[in-house]
């Protein structure tokens, strides 16, 4: 089993998945992708999180919050078995994001977005506008997880989870996922003005949340919960990465010597 289990944090654009791919590829280390798990070429869930990847497009595309969320708690549901599997390679895990940092972060702000209680038709629309053999991958891992095939009041009760206090929420997610908290947070952490140059250069269409404002603010909350996690959970160790001007190599570098001397 690992001895350090490290996430890697950050708002979009900050370069978590190639920094941790290179260190992975350098130094064989562990790692596990808690949003994008098909980022890991020896995943066995790789298709299942290649199909939730395009469900979370087409909730963006509707623009359906609910939808998104849903999407985001059945990609996290895929962290503890990818874990648990990577946890017996290596003495160190790199996590490219975690189930458990992530969702202090996200869900609060995702339930400050304006929203309609009802679903409409979206929900058939975002079934419908989904690969077929990508939608039944998802409605089977749906099913899976909750014993039913509908996203909306998935989507609805991790929004209401959102809106616990920190350390309420912090459980209720351990016991969904059934997973604990690394040993060390690394945030990475850059201007929202140089991520939203970095995303807005990728191929992908840009995500629901990646606006200015929404960077501005997730940048903010993520100093507002690391800071909580620094007084509620002094087991975690938390350190800041600055990457701003910084190549991948040297943010790579940085990264690497938080994670201890070689052969750690």
């Amino acid at each position: 089993m690992s001895d350090i289990r490290v996430a890697v944090v950050g708002i979009d654009g900050t370069g978590k998945t190639t920094v941790v791919r290179r260190i992975r590829e350098r130094d064989g280390f562990a790692v596990v992708h808690a949003i994008r798990n098909h980022e890991d070429p020896h995943s066995p869930f790789a298709e299942l999180s290649r199909a939730l990847a395009d469900a979370s497009a087409v909730a963006d595309a509707l623009g359906r919050v609910q939808l998104k969320v849903a999407v985001l708690c059945l990609q996290l549901w895929l962290y503890g078995p990818a874990e648990r599997r990577a946890a017996a390679r290596s003495r160190v895990l790199l996590a490219d994001r975690h189930p458990l940092v992530d969702p202090l972060v996200y869900l609060p702000m995702f339930g400050q977005l304006e929203r309609d209680a009802e679903p409409g038709g979206d929900v058939e629309a975002w079934w419908r506008k989904q690969d077929p053999r990508a939608a039944s991958a998802v409605r089977d891992w749906l099913r899976a997880c909750r014993g039913d095939t509908d996203p909306w009041p998935l989507g609805e009760e991790l929004l209401r989870v959102g809106a616990e206090p920190p350390h309420t929420m912090l459980d209720t997610l351990s016991r969904r996922f059934g997973v604990t908290m690394p040993d060390r947070v690394l945030m990475l952490d850059l201007p929202v003005a140089e991520a939203l140059r970095r995303t807005h250069e990728r191929t992908r269409d840009t995500e629901l949340h990646e606006t200015s404002a929404f960077l501005t603010a997730t940048r903010r909350r993520y100093g507002t919960v690391l800071d909580w996690l620094r007084e509620a959970r002094p087991d975690v160790a938390v350190r800041r990465i600055d990457c701003s001007g910084r190549s991948v190599e040297e943010v790579t570098d940085s990264v690497r010597r938080a994670l201890g001397p070689p052969g750690t």
